[in-house]
């Protein structure tokens, strides 16, 4: 990558790195944990055919687990940010739509910690914000992460830009 447009000192690259794939990869764990229960907050949305439920459940359970583990490994992080800005997205959308039309119900983020400290996080605009604010960060990843996988030969016998 060219110099001049790396804006973003590598050590804070890793930290975001560090950071969302860990929030992703406990999110996708706790989804995988009680996955019924995630299809039912997948339900309340009410814009997935109910049968295409468990499927989804299960889809965006994997997502954020490989995607978030994916970037804690450091393997192919902007292919993962980028996976991730468009899961974020759907998030939003769906949310969103949600609210327009008046329903108030569970977001589905975090349910583990949202149960460990007490507070239920409703759909609304601070889960919005939020996302947008990982998109912000993935965002970055996306740009000025590599896309090496360090394990093959040829990758680690080139110099680090």
């Amino acid at each position: 990558m060219n110099k001049k447009l790396r804006s973003i000192p590598t050590p804070a690259i890793t930290a975001i790195r560090l950071l969302i794939g860990t929030v992703f990869a406990a999110s996708g764990i706790e989804k995988l944990v009680d996955l019924k229960y995630f299809g039912l907050v997948i339900a309340e949305y009410q814009l997935i055919p109910h049968g295409l439920i468990p499927s989804v459940a299960l889809l965006v359970a994997l997502v954020e687990l490989l995607c978030g583990a994916m970037l804690l490994s450091g393997i192919l992080i902007r292919t993962n940010a980028r996976i991730l800005i468009i899961l974020l997205f759907a998030f939003i959308f769906g949310m969103a739509n949600n609210i327009i039309r008046g329903l108030d119900h569970d977001c589905g983020c975090l349910e583990l910690l949202s149960q460990w400290f007490g507070f239920r996080e409703e759909i609304g605009f601070a889960s919005i914000v939020r996302d947008l604010l990982f998109i912000a960060l993935l965002l970055a990843l996306a740009l000025q992460g590599s896309d090496r996988i360090y394990w093959r030969k040829q990758d680690r016998e080139m110099p680090r830009q």
